[in-house]
Parts: structure tokens; C-alpha cells; sequence
């Protein structure tokens, strides 16, 4: 813990010297004095390149060794400590001396060998760059080959586009041709509501003047009636089966967004029931039309049937008299 501590420690004074705009060897140097004089570490360029990470591997070698040649040149010092006897002074020089000499070895030892790990390592950093720079060829080949694999995809992927915009406009015509032939099932459609409700009003009035037709035929003429009364029910057997083509066409009219792709031979059928009706109509108008004129034409004989009758009649009572008078002569002769 005391050790992370110091780490933390030492890492907040190298920042400092770092924002002091300081050079990084004598960044280096100066760690070296503060693991050296404030931790009582031997620093190595292991130890820091670790703490500062700053420059090439060789920088911290250099800073120590130049640390060591600083620190020898200060322990060739003579002490200045007043009433110390001179052959105290002597030997605690020359153990000064002795203990810079041991610590230099040391250092420069440990320094070397650094050195020489740090040597094995550049050469294997180096066998591993070269082998990486291999595999980054084949990578980039590779890369190359992709690129050109991602282009071809591209080009793919651009004309299915194109394809599916095509598609795309495609289907918004037919859309639009959809919602035409809707739009011209509904005006048929309405066209055949207006044909209906014109019929069936068209049917009612001729019923009506059929009923009243057949209302004064009554008396006079039961075949006529007989025979209009059949016209009558074969209408009325018409006019049923118009109502039934009429409501079969309204429900395949409702049932026509489920049967979009028949709505072309639908609208044909619809116009062959369209146009059977409409002849219907005009056949059982003609028919109406010629009851009508037998009609006409039943009321005009009774009217000279009558006119005959009448004038028979009148020529038996002129007759009659001339017989009754005859008569009485003849009674009268005898």
C-alpha cells in the first residue's frame, strides 16, 4: 500500500517537472534525485521508464549514468565540519567515497544489464515488428482484396437499389391505376344505382298505367285482360331478375377489394349485365308500349263495334215498326 503511496507521490512531482517545460533527460535526472535522495530507491531505466514513459528506452540509461557522474563529482567534497577531528573527517570521507563507489558499481551493473535486457528486447521487439510488418502486408493485401470484394458489393447493392426505385415507381403507377379503376367501379357503380332507382320508377309508373290499363279492360275484353295480365307477370318476372343481376352486381361491387386482380373482366361482366339489362328495358318498354297500342287499338274496334251496334240497333227499331204495321194490315185483310 505505502509502496502505491509513493508511486502516486513520485508520478505528481514528475508531473510537475513535466509542466516546468523541462527537457526529458533532465526530466529523467531529476527522478533519479527523487527516488534516490526522498525514497532511498536505486532508480534503473526499468523503473524510470515506467514512471515517466517519456522518450526512447535509451533516455533513462543516460539520465542515470549522468546522475551517478554528478553524484561522484559531489562526494570528492571535502567535509567542512568544525571541531572534527581531521582523521574522523579522513575516514568518513573515505567511506563516503567508498560508498559512491560501491553505489556507482552497482548502478553502472545494474544499468548494464538493463541495458542488455532491454538490448534482447529491442531485438525481439524488432523480430516482431519485422513479422508484423509481414502480416500487415498480408493484411493489407487482404484489405486490398476486401476493398475490392466491398466495392463489387457496393455496385451490387447500388443496382438492387436502382431495381427496388424502379420497382418502387412501378408500383406507384399501378397504384395509381388501382385507385382509377376504383374510382371508375364507383362511378359505374353509381351509374348502376341511378339505372336502378330510374327503372324502378320507370317500372312503377308503367305498373301503375298497366293496372289502370287493365282496370277498364275488365269489362270488356277478358282475353285482352288475360293476355295483358301475362305480360304483366312476364314483366314483373323481368323486372325481378333485373333486381337480382342488380343486387348480385352490388355485392361483387363490395367484395371488389378482394378480387383487384379480376376487376377488369368484372367490369366487363358488369357492362354484358349493364348493357342485358338495359336491353330488357328497352324490350319490355316496347312490349309495354305495344300492349299499350293493343290497347289502343282494342278500345278503337269496341268503340266501332259499339258505334256498329248501336247503329244496328237503331236500324231494328226503324224496322220494327214497318213489321208491326204490316202485321196490323194483314190482321185487318183477314
Amino acid at each position: 500500500m505505502n509502496d502505491v503511496n509513493s508511486d502516486d507521490e513520485i508520478r505528481q512531482q514528475i508531473l510537475e517537472l513535466m509542466n516546468q517545460g523541462l527537457s526529458t533527460l533532465e526530466i529523467y535526472k531529476k527522478t533519479c534525485a527523487i527516488l534516490f535522495y526522498q525514497h532511498g530507491i536505486m532508480p534503473t531505466p526499468t523503473r524510470l521508464y515506467a514512471l515517466v514513459r517519456k522518450g526512447s528506452m535509451s533516455t533513462p540509461g543516460k539520465a542515470i549514468q549522468e546522475f551517478l557522474a554528478q553524484q561522484k563529482e559531489k562526494g570528492r567534497i571535502e567535509l567542512e565540519i568544525p571541531e572534527m577531528p581531521e582523521s574522523l573527517k579522513t575516514t568518513f570521507t573515505e567511506a563516503l567515497k567508498e560508498t559512491w563507489r560501491i553505489a556507482s558499481q552497482i548502478s553502472l551493473a545494474e544499468a548494464r544489464e538493463e541495458n542488455e535486457t532491454h538490448q534482447k528486447e529491442m531485438e525481439h521487439f524488432t523480430q516482431l515488428i519485422e513479422q508484423l510488418e509481414v502480416n500487415n502486408q498480408a493484411l493489407e493485401l487482404q484489405i486490398g482484396e476486401i476493398k475490392q470484394i466491398l466495392a463489387e458489393k457496393d455496385l451490387h447493392v447500388s443496382k438492387l437499389q436502382k431495381e427496388i426505385s424502379d420497382l418502387e415507381t412501378k408500383l406507384s403507377l399501378e397504384s395509381n391505376r388501382l385507385e382509377i379503376a376504383t374510382d371508375q367501379c364507383e362511378e359505374l357503380k353509381s351509374q348502376l344505382d341511378k339505372a336502378r332507382r330510374d327503372f324502378i320508377a320507370e317500372s312503377h309508373r308503367m305498373s301503375q298505367e298497366h293496372e289502370q290499363g287493365l282496370a277498364r279492360l275488365k269489362d270488356h275484353e277478358n282475353r285482352a285482360l288475360m293476355e295483358i295480365e301475362r305480360e304483366r307477370q312476364a314483366a314483373n318476372r323481368e323486372i325481378k331478375e333485373i333486381r337480382n343481376a342488380l343486387k348480385l352486381r352490388e355485392d361483387e361491387i363490395r367484395q371488389r377489394d378482394n378480387k383487384l386482380r379480376g376487376i377488369a373482366s368484372e367490369l366487363e361482366v358488369s357492362g354484358r349485365e349493364l348493357s342485358a339489362a338495359q336491353t330488357k328495358l328497352e324490350m319490355t318498354t316496347a312490349d309495354l308500349q305495344a300492349i299499350r297500342s293493343s290497347y289502343e287499338e282494342q278500345t278503337r274496334l269496341n268503340g266501332q263495334l259499339k258505334a256498329q251496334i248501336e247503329q244496328l240497333s237503331a236500324k231494328q227499331n226503324i224496322t220494327q215498326p214497318k213489321n208491326s204495321r204490316r202485321k196490323t194490315l194483314k190482321q185487318s185483310h183477314d
